[in-house]
Protein backbone atom coordinates (compact mmCIF):
# COMPACT_ATOMS: atom_id res chain seq x y z
CA UNK A 1 0.00 0.00 0.00
CA UNK A 2 1.66 3.32 -0.73
CA UNK A 3 2.88 5.87 1.96
CA UNK A 4 -0.02 8.33 1.38
CA UNK A 5 -3.08 6.04 1.51
CA UNK A 6 -2.04 4.52 4.65
CA UNK A 7 -1.17 7.37 6.30
CA UNK A 8 -5.01 8.48 4.87
CA UNK A 9 -6.29 5.92 6.42
CA UNK A 10 -4.86 6.41 9.99
CA UNK A 11 -6.88 7.85 12.64
CA UNK A 12 -6.13 11.36 13.84
CA UNK A 13 -4.17 11.56 17.78
CA UNK A 14 -6.42 12.09 20.20
CA UNK A 15 -5.72 11.76 23.45
CA UNK A 16 -7.84 10.14 25.37
CA UNK A 17 -9.58 11.33 28.82
CA UNK A 18 -7.86 15.18 28.25
CA UNK A 19 -4.65 14.05 28.48
CA UNK A 20 -1.69 15.70 27.09
CA UNK A 21 1.04 13.07 25.90
CA UNK A 22 4.09 12.89 27.43
CA UNK A 23 5.82 13.64 24.63
CA UNK A 24 3.98 17.11 23.91
CA UNK A 25 4.69 18.15 28.12
CA UNK A 26 8.37 17.60 27.96
CA UNK A 27 9.00 19.96 24.61
CA UNK A 28 6.97 22.37 26.12
CA UNK A 29 9.29 22.66 28.87
CA UNK A 30 12.36 21.31 27.66
CA UNK A 31 12.63 23.60 24.43
CA UNK A 32 12.50 27.17 26.18
CA UNK A 33 14.38 25.58 28.94
CA UNK A 34 17.66 24.29 26.87
CA UNK A 35 17.28 27.94 24.93
CA UNK A 36 17.20 29.74 27.93
CA UNK A 37 20.27 27.76 29.83
CA UNK A 38 22.12 28.24 26.24
CA UNK A 39 21.35 32.20 26.54
CA UNK A 40 22.45 32.30 30.05
CA UNK A 41 25.54 30.25 29.02
CA UNK A 42 26.52 32.67 26.40
CA UNK A 43 25.56 36.12 28.49
CA UNK A 44 27.70 35.23 31.31
CA UNK A 45 30.78 34.86 29.05
CA UNK A 46 30.05 37.74 26.98
CA UNK A 47 29.50 39.72 29.78
CA UNK A 48 32.68 38.56 31.18
CA UNK A 49 34.12 40.09 27.76
CA UNK A 50 32.95 42.69 27.43
CA UNK A 51 32.79 44.13 30.94
CA UNK A 52 36.76 44.40 31.20
CA UNK A 53 36.59 47.18 28.60
CA UNK A 54 33.26 48.92 29.24
CA UNK A 55 33.10 48.31 33.14
CA UNK A 56 34.68 49.80 36.13
CA UNK A 57 34.81 46.06 37.87
CA UNK A 58 33.65 43.52 36.27
CA UNK A 59 32.45 41.64 38.78
CA UNK A 60 32.90 38.20 36.67
CA UNK A 61 36.64 39.01 37.12
CA UNK A 62 36.72 37.59 40.26
CA UNK A 63 35.41 34.11 41.14
CA UNK A 64 35.68 30.67 39.42
CA UNK A 65 33.17 29.96 36.73
CA UNK A 66 32.32 26.61 37.68
CA UNK A 67 28.50 27.65 37.35
CA UNK A 68 29.71 27.44 33.52
CA UNK A 69 29.98 23.90 33.93
CA UNK A 70 26.65 23.27 35.91
CA UNK A 71 24.74 25.25 32.93
CA UNK A 72 26.13 23.32 30.18
CA UNK A 73 25.52 20.06 31.99
CA UNK A 74 21.96 21.21 32.21
CA UNK A 75 21.53 22.46 28.82
CA UNK A 76 23.17 19.03 27.07
CA UNK A 77 19.97 17.70 29.69
CA UNK A 78 17.04 19.38 28.75
CA UNK A 79 18.00 19.45 24.68
CA UNK A 80 18.54 15.64 24.90
CA UNK A 81 14.95 15.54 26.18
CA UNK A 82 13.66 18.01 23.20
CA UNK A 83 14.84 15.45 21.09
CA UNK A 84 13.88 12.32 22.86
CA UNK A 85 10.85 14.02 22.77
CA UNK A 86 10.43 14.86 19.33
CA UNK A 87 11.70 11.58 18.51
CA UNK A 88 8.66 9.94 20.42
CA UNK A 89 6.48 11.49 18.65
CA UNK A 90 7.29 11.25 15.63
CA UNK A 91 7.54 6.95 15.96
CA UNK A 92 4.51 7.49 17.69
CA UNK A 93 3.26 8.87 14.35
CA UNK A 94 4.59 6.08 12.76
CA UNK A 95 2.95 3.37 14.93
CA UNK A 96 -0.18 5.32 13.85
CA UNK A 97 -0.89 7.63 15.90
CA UNK A 98 -1.55 10.73 13.04
CA UNK A 99 -1.49 14.26 13.98
CA UNK A 100 1.10 13.04 17.31
CA UNK A 101 3.98 15.45 15.76
CA UNK A 102 2.11 17.99 14.82
CA UNK A 103 0.68 18.06 18.13
CA UNK A 104 4.16 18.36 19.97
CA UNK A 105 5.54 20.62 17.25
CA UNK A 106 2.29 23.20 18.34
CA UNK A 107 2.92 22.87 21.79
CA UNK A 108 6.79 22.98 21.83
CA UNK A 109 6.87 26.94 20.75
CA UNK A 110 3.83 29.75 20.76
CA UNK A 111 2.04 30.89 17.54
CA UNK A 112 4.30 34.22 18.22
CA UNK A 113 8.10 34.56 18.01
CA UNK A 114 8.19 37.45 20.49
CA UNK A 115 5.69 35.61 23.21
CA UNK A 116 8.51 32.98 22.53
CA UNK A 117 11.25 34.94 23.46
CA UNK A 118 9.84 36.46 26.13
CA UNK A 119 9.56 33.86 28.00
CA UNK A 120 12.92 32.72 27.52
CA UNK A 121 14.03 35.90 28.07
CA UNK A 122 12.13 35.97 31.52
CA UNK A 123 13.83 32.28 32.51
CA UNK A 124 17.70 33.48 31.14
CA UNK A 125 17.61 36.57 33.62
CA UNK A 126 17.31 34.74 36.26
CA UNK A 127 19.50 31.59 35.47
CA UNK A 128 22.27 34.28 34.54
CA UNK A 129 22.09 35.14 38.13
CA UNK A 130 21.93 32.11 39.67
CA UNK A 131 25.06 31.40 37.60
CA UNK A 132 26.97 34.62 39.14
CA UNK A 133 25.54 33.71 42.34
CA UNK A 134 26.75 30.03 42.39
CA UNK A 135 30.33 31.69 41.34
CA UNK A 136 30.51 34.08 44.77
CA UNK A 137 29.39 31.05 46.85
CA UNK A 138 32.01 28.56 45.84
CA UNK A 139 34.51 31.11 45.79
CA UNK A 140 33.89 32.33 49.17
CA UNK A 141 32.63 35.78 48.88
CA UNK A 142 29.07 37.20 48.77
CA UNK A 143 27.50 40.01 45.99
CA UNK A 144 27.45 43.67 47.33
CA UNK A 145 23.89 44.42 45.52
CA UNK A 146 22.01 42.97 42.59
CA UNK A 147 24.14 44.65 40.07
CA UNK A 148 27.59 41.71 40.94
CA UNK A 149 24.65 39.31 39.59
CA UNK A 150 24.94 40.73 36.28
CA UNK A 151 28.61 41.54 36.04
CA UNK A 152 28.58 44.98 37.85
CA UNK A 153 25.84 46.58 35.74
CA UNK A 154 22.16 45.64 35.78
CA UNK A 155 21.31 47.31 32.21
CA UNK A 156 24.22 45.70 30.58
CA UNK A 157 23.99 42.38 32.18
CA UNK A 158 20.28 42.24 31.04
CA UNK A 159 20.46 43.65 28.17
CA UNK A 160 23.61 41.08 26.69
CA UNK A 161 21.03 38.33 28.04
CA UNK A 162 17.47 39.78 26.73
CA UNK A 163 19.38 40.34 22.88
CA UNK A 164 20.71 36.19 23.15
CA UNK A 165 17.22 34.80 24.52
CA UNK A 166 15.49 36.77 21.98
CA UNK A 167 18.16 35.64 18.99
CA UNK A 168 18.16 32.41 20.21
CA UNK A 169 14.29 32.09 21.05
CA UNK A 170 13.65 33.43 17.60
CA UNK A 171 15.96 30.39 16.30
CA UNK A 172 14.48 28.09 17.49
CA UNK A 173 10.70 29.23 16.70
CA UNK A 174 11.33 29.36 12.85
CA UNK A 175 12.54 26.03 13.37
CA UNK A 176 9.83 24.80 14.91
CA UNK A 177 7.64 26.31 12.44
CA UNK A 178 9.70 24.75 9.61
CA UNK A 179 9.53 20.85 11.03
CA UNK A 180 6.04 21.39 11.64
CA UNK A 181 5.23 21.99 7.82
CA UNK A 182 7.37 19.71 7.02
CA UNK A 183 6.36 17.03 9.84
CA UNK A 184 4.23 14.58 6.91
CA UNK A 185 7.23 14.74 4.82
CA UNK A 186 9.59 13.32 8.30
CA UNK A 187 7.53 10.79 9.27
CA UNK A 188 7.57 9.57 5.27
CA UNK A 189 11.22 9.74 5.46
CA UNK A 190 11.31 8.04 8.76
CA UNK A 191 8.65 5.20 7.72
CA UNK A 192 10.89 4.40 4.46
CA UNK A 193 14.03 4.04 6.42
CA UNK A 194 12.12 2.16 9.15
CA UNK A 195 10.46 -0.27 5.86
CA UNK A 196 14.12 -0.27 4.26
CA UNK A 197 16.35 -1.39 7.45
CA UNK A 198 13.56 -4.19 8.28
CA UNK A 199 13.93 -5.79 4.53
CA UNK A 200 17.58 -5.38 4.73
CA UNK A 201 17.45 -7.07 8.45
CA UNK A 202 14.86 -10.05 7.64
CA UNK A 203 17.17 -10.58 4.31
CA UNK A 204 19.68 -10.71 6.65
CA UNK A 205 18.47 -13.09 9.23
CA UNK A 206 17.40 -15.35 6.13
CA UNK A 207 21.01 -15.70 4.68
CA UNK A 208 22.12 -16.98 8.45
CA UNK A 209 19.56 -19.26 8.57
CA UNK A 210 20.44 -20.89 5.77
CA UNK A 211 23.86 -20.81 6.13
CA UNK A 212 23.33 -22.91 9.53
CA UNK A 213 21.10 -25.30 7.75
CA UNK A 214 23.36 -26.13 4.97
CA UNK A 215 26.88 -26.06 7.06
CA UNK A 216 28.64 -29.37 7.22
CA UNK A 217 27.19 -31.54 10.31
CA UNK A 218 31.03 -31.82 11.69
CA UNK A 219 29.70 -32.01 15.34
CA UNK A 220 26.74 -34.79 14.64
CA UNK A 221 30.06 -36.76 12.59
CA UNK A 222 32.50 -36.21 15.49
CA UNK A 223 29.90 -37.73 18.03
CA UNK A 224 29.47 -40.91 16.16
CA UNK A 225 33.18 -41.48 16.01
CA UNK A 226 33.45 -40.80 19.41
CA UNK A 227 30.31 -42.82 20.74
CA UNK A 228 31.57 -46.33 20.63
CA UNK A 229 30.65 -47.42 17.08
CA UNK A 230 33.85 -48.05 15.68
CA UNK A 231 36.28 -50.25 17.44
CA UNK A 232 39.38 -48.83 18.58
CA UNK A 233 42.31 -49.22 15.95
CA UNK A 234 44.19 -52.63 15.97
CA UNK A 235 47.75 -51.26 16.91
CA UNK A 236 46.05 -50.61 19.85
CA UNK A 237 44.42 -53.97 20.64
CA UNK A 238 47.68 -56.01 19.86
CA UNK A 239 49.53 -54.98 22.73
CA UNK A 240 46.53 -56.12 24.72
CA UNK A 241 46.25 -59.48 23.68
CA UNK A 242 49.93 -60.45 23.98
Amino acid sequence: MPIGAANAMRPVFKPSGGRVPSSELALRYALPLAAAFLAALLAHVSIDIVGDYVLPHDTYDDPEHGSRWVASIALGIYALGALGALGRAVFAETRGRRGALRAALRMAAPSSALAFGIAVTAIALPLLAAMAWLDDTAAGIGPDDVADLFGGSIPLGASITAGFALAIAAGLHRFVVFLTGKHRSIVRALEAFVRIFRARTGAALRSVSRLQQNRPRVSAALARCTSGNRAPPARLIQPLQA
